[in-house]
């Protein structure tokens, strides 16, 4: 009597959305092996989609075929045992061998005859196409949902789903927290810690699905997530780059600030050790990473010397080693350079509550200058397309070129919403670049091993040590203020008094009297005004414009 192996089989994706359940399956089919006495010897079922080889039950069910364990197969429908070429043509060449004798389902009988061959491979082929379709189909739905600015699938953490409308909204629970994650990066602190802090202190986890969730994040996720320009409001995915119509968590400029923090692709991560300025100098001769160490000399004491770590196998590096504190004397130095004194500090903030009040006329001219800017780079955008459409630009061209305007169109649409804060964004810069410079040495003297590494951070880039000797790329505004102390500290005459403090232009005296002073105060407030902030400044400049 012939000996039979019931197979059934659902997926969970959409190609199986109106088929049996596989209980359903086993039931139906174990009614028809009744009422047609046939013998089943085992029962086998999987929740795995066909569309690909490589499932294992169906892989047990062809051994158990070639030991001759089984003579024929039950089964719902052809398509429950293959929707790919490989697994439908085993199938076939097991009936041509001989080795398979029946394929029975509820609507007709499989056997080796060339009709019914010929019949196999049609409904197989027919099943292929059924999933190819089905694929194309969900591709060109991706494709037009992306061009509209949403998300197919399920979003980065921070967002979620919202079935009624179909579109990407704010996680009320982990939004604020995500933003807590980038906001914590960006002041400085080391990637490790916040990972920690995440999961331990602000008790974090994921949603709760039906089968997973609801775990606290994991590594790979956190700076996956570090990584994806989602977050400022650009969706890059295999079908290409899109502007998202999301709510934008972080500005683009905040993404590339971290992304250099991070060491993507140049620099280093900013890794938590018990030295300072571990990963943030370079070595002038070979450009390797300066580190330190610890030593203990024969006395028993104790010292800390930065040195190349001289990994360049095809250079050997003569640069000798530095004691911290010869490395930190020259960073108090360079601090020295930039202090402002209390009187200055004072006037200028002074000043520039009154100037902050008569900038709207500038503001517009600004906007106004950004708009165009926007349509231009609309107008670039469209021109790409069309070049494309021509074939003029080949698949990859074309996606570089239009990630980048797409980015710079992001930054300059974030910049007209800014509209209303932009003047007392720049108020609030410069105000923390002075109260830098006035403050930073002090606290850079007196202060922990993160507060120097946080000062040395906001105080410039390029750091490179050369022949024991530290070279500083200062940041434009602390430049602006070196370059103007050497006359200020010269100036004899003293200040007006406060009280009298007004505008220049309703107190021409003043100019006469200080008129490199006024000169360094519009420089900084200038250049905030018009370029986007980069600088990491220290807790201390932050916490003191909050209170």
């Amino acid at each position: 009597m012939p000996r039979y192996i019931l197979y059934a089989r659902k997926s969970t994706e959409s190609e199986d959305r109106q088929v049996l359940s596989i209980d359903s399956q086993i039931r139906e089919l174990q009614d028809l092996a009744r009422s047609q006495s046939l013998k089943v010897t085992a029962v086998l079922s999987e929740a795995r989609s066909a569309k690909s080889p490589g499932r294992q039950v169906f892989g047990d069910l062809l051994r158990e075929l070639a030991r001759g364990r089984a003579d024929g197969i039950l089964c719902w429908k052809l398509d429950r045992l293959a929707r790919n070429p490989v697994d439908g043509g085993a199938l076939i060449w097991a009936v041509d061998e001989n080795k398979l004798s029946q394929i029975v389902t509820p609507q007709r009988t499989f056997v080796n005859t060339g009709n019914d061959k010929f019949w196999m491979q049609l409904e197989f082929g027919m099943a292929k196409k059924y999933v190819d379709d089905l694929s194309d189909n969900v591709r060109r739905g991706n494709r037009a949902k992306l061009e509209l600015g949403g998300f197919p699938g399920l979003p980065p953490v921070g967002y979620m789903n919202d079935r009624a409308t179909r579109s990407i909204v704010v996680d009320p629970d982990r939004f604020q927290l995500v933003r807590k994650i980038w906001d914590e990066i960006l002041a400085g602190t080391p990637p490790p810690k916040v990972f920690r802090m995440v999961n331990e202190d602000w008790g974090f986890r994921t949603r709760k699905f039906k089968r997973i969730g609801n775990c606290p994040l994991a590594s790979s996720s956190f700076y996956k997530l570090l990584a994806n320009p989602f977050y400022y409001g650009l969706i890059v995915r295999k079908e290409g780059s899109f502007p998202g119509v999301h709510k934008h968590m972080i500005s683009k400029d905040e993404f590339d600030k971290v992304q250099e923090l991070l060491g993507r692709p140049q620099r280093p991560h900013l890794e938590k050790h018990e030295f300072a300025f571990t990963g943030l100098i370079r070595c002038g001769e070979c450009g390797s990473a300066i580190t330190a160490e610890h030593k203990v000399n024969r006395q028993g004491h104790r010292y800390v010397y930065y040195h190349c770590t001289k990994r360049r196998r095809d250079h050997s590096c003569q640069q000798r080693v530095i004691q911290v504190q010869d490395l930190e004397r020259q960073i108090a130095e360079v601090l020295e350079h930039i202090r402002i004194e209390e009187d200055f500090h004072a006037w200028s903030m002074e000043w520039l509550r009154t100037v902050h009040a008569d900038e709207t006329s500038v503001r517009a001219a600004m906007d106004r200058s950004l708009h165009a800017a926007y349509l231009e780079c609309q107008k670039k955008l469209d021109a790409l397309t069309d070049l494309r459409i021509r074939g003029l630009l080949t698949d990859d061209e074309y996606a570089k070129k239009r990630e980048g305007l797409l980015g710079e169109q992001l930054r300059l649409k974030e910049q007209l919403e800014d509209t209303d804060g932009r003047a007392t964004r720049w108020r609030e810069l410069t105000e923390r670049a002075f109260l830098f410079s006035r403050e930073a040495k002090e606290r850079f003297e007196t202060g922990t091993l993160e507060d120097k590494r946080e000062i040395l951070v906001a105080l410039g880039s390029n750091l490179v040590l050369r022949d024991k000797k530290l070279r500083i790329q200062l940041e434009k505004p602390l430049l602006f203020i070196q370059e103007s102390l050497p006359a200020l500290r010269s100036e004899k005459r003293p200040f007006e008094p406060l009280e009298t403090c007004l505008p220049i232009h309703k107190n021409d005296g003043r100019e006469a009297v200080i008129p490199v002073w006024c000169g360094l105060v519009d420089r900084v407030r200038t250049f905030f005004a018009t370029a986007p902030d980069t600088i990491v400044w220290p807790k201390f400049c932050v916490q003191a414009e909050a209170e």
